[in-house]
């Protein structure tokens, strides 16, 4: 029978891996089962072995065990994880690893009632070989002049046979491209003493910028990043300090000019730039510090339907000080500053958590400071019944004095507004808050778990100094989603969304939106239009590096 761990000698790990539950779908069609199970191979003992922080021989220790237990349903590939010890019968105790793989195929399809009739295609594996390698390919076909885009992303979770993770991306758009080289070991326990990083990357874009009168123009920039690093823990598990430096590099060039990207090509526009973007050129010795006192706790029906995730209890500071240094082609002399701050309290039928972010430069070429960039979420969740939640988030987001391109909208699939994402409205500075009642309904035939969930949004920008910035009255959205996990108990959460748009404005209109997401990993996915334009070597946070 189960017992708790208390010093006992561990005599044996016995990994039990499960593919994903989709016995509701063999019992409604054994073909599409097969053909599932098929294309999905099992996570392998050995990969969820290097996982468990324990050793045959060892003591039992219940900080370990849930650790562990913690680190498996982390990773993207497994929907759920236990372990569970047992009494051996000898004085010692049998550690049992029980996970339950997500289904690890990927696709993706977008297709049109006019010719070209298939628009979108991404095809790969989250879990090729049952080895924690994501691999998958994309093609997106590009109206006008412009050519088709094409990319992929390689991910190997245990990169040479341990917990090192190491991620090759690329992306040729139909206009500018984005790659990126990760090699890391992420910082995944207290019980870890060493967490390091190397990542190099390389993006060119053209940022569209909207505004309410005309078509918005569009400003180009390059940007290039080198960052290599590493942090060593100080202090006992929970109650903790991390101590760490980094060198890093960054390239921006900017041109201070507009087009207008259309569908028959791209021509200048007359419009004269509010604020000039100047070239940059940095080399940067940074110091890394944070503190933590975190205990982790196990939820139900937060982020997800039905599957389990750990949410933190307590307080974290990570924060970055850097110096710029003259190698290696550095041209501006500044210091650099970012923080990140997290808190949250509760229970599992009452939680609420804050993170804030921010970073700033100091430039002693002019002796002012630029890039200033803040964001941040506040949540509250409040789980009713065992099938209903109901969560209360705001989210604010500020740029002052940026370096690149940068405009806040309504439209970022993130930080927006449901049922405005072709508003023309862009400024500096935003502020959203959004409810959402979500109810679990049920199983549908032991092949997914459904739910509903109504949800009103409301938000404000403000100007600042962005382009084409207006400060626009407080909007309104509200509408329903239509949720659903497949297979039951998947911490991926599929939305369809429906969104109408209360408060008027010319261009918002009804909006239908499919997504999916797992959101149980993080507290805070940060919108894209922010993280777009903040420092590329800056570490989102020191207790989760990259």
């Amino acid at each position: 029978m189960p017992v708790r761990c208390a010093g006992q000698p561990i005599s044996d790990i016995v990994i039990r891996n499960e593919p994903p539950a989709i016995s509701g779908i063999s019992r409604r069609s054994r073909t599409v089962a097969r053909a599932l199970l098929s294309m999905h191979f099992t996570t392998r003992p050995e990969v969820i072995r290097r996982l468990v922080v324990f050793e045959r021989g060892q003591s039992c220790n219940e900080l370990r065990r849930a650790e562990s237990e913690r680190i498996l349903r982390a990773q993207p590939y497994l929907a759920e994880a236990s372990i569970i010890a047992y009494d051996d019968g000898n004085g010692g105790v049998k550690l049992e690893v029980l996970t339950v793989d997500e289904l690890s195929t990927i696709i993706d399809v977008g297709a049109t009632a006019s010719s070209p009739y298939l628009e979108r295609l991404r095809l790969g594996s989250s879990n090729l070989g049952g080895e924690a390698l994501l691999i998958e390919g994309l093609w997106q076909h590009s109206d006008g002049p412009y050519r088709d885009a094409y990319g992929g992303r390689f991910v190997d979770y245990q990169f040479a046979g341990e917990p090192y993770l190491l991620s090759l991306s690329g992306i040729r758009r139909a206009l500018g491209y984005e790659y990126t080289g990760i090699a890391s070991h992420t910082f995944l326990t207290d019980l870890q003493r060493v967490a390091w990083r190397t990542a190099v990357g390389r993006r060119a874009e053209y940022m569209r910028f909207l505004r309410p009168e005309a078509e918005g123009p569009s400003s180009y920039i390059e940007r290039r990043f080198l960052d290599v690093g590493g942090i060593v823990r100080l202090g006992e598990p929970g109650r903790l300090s991390l101590f760490g430096a980094s060198f890093t590099q960054e390239r921006d060039d900017p041109e201070n000019a507009y087009v207008l990207v259309t569908r028959r090509g791209m021509f200048a526009d007359s419009s004269q730039l509010r604020r000039q973007y100047k070239d940059y050129r940095s080399a940067r010795l940074n110091a890394l510090w944070g503190v933590r006192n975190i205990r982790f706790m196990r939820v139900t029906g937060f982020d997800a339907l039905a599957a389990t995730q750990d949410v933190r209890i307590g307080f974290q500071l990570g924060t970055l000080f850097g110096r710029s240094l003259a190698v290696l082609g550095s041209k501006n002399d500044d210091i650099f500053v970012s923080a990140d701050v997290y808190g949250g309290l509760g229970s599992p039928q009452t939680f609420a958590a804050l993170q804030v972010q921010g970073e700033g430069r100091q430039s002693y070429d002019d002796n002012s400071w630029d890039g200033i960039l803040g964001s941040g979420r506040a949540a509250f969740y409040q789980r009713a019944t065992p099938r209903q939640t109901l969560v209360a988030d705001a989210e604010w987001s500020a740029g002052w004095r940026q370096r690149v391109p940068f405009q806040l909208t309504f439209g970022d699939s993130r930080g927006g507004i449901r049922g405005f994402w072709r508003s023309q409205s862009g400024g500096a500075r935003r502020v959203v808050t959004r409810l959402e009642d979500r109810w679990y309904v049920g199983r549908y035939r032991a092949v997914a778990d459904v739910g509903l969930s109504p949800f009103f949004d409301a938000g404000k920008l403000w100007a600042g100094d962005s382009p084409f910035g207006v400060d626009t009255r407080v909007n309104y959205g509200a509408g329903i989603a239509l949720l659903a996990s497949v297979p039951p108990r998947s911490k991926r959460l599929y939305r369809v969304e429906f969104g109408y748009p209360i408060t008027k404005d010319p261009h918002a209109r009804w909006q239908v939106r499919i997504s999916s997401s797992d959101l149980t990993r993080v507290f805070w996915d940060e919108p894209g239009d922010v993280r777009r334009s903040r420092e590329s070597t800056v570490p989102a946070s020191i207790f989760n590096w990259p």
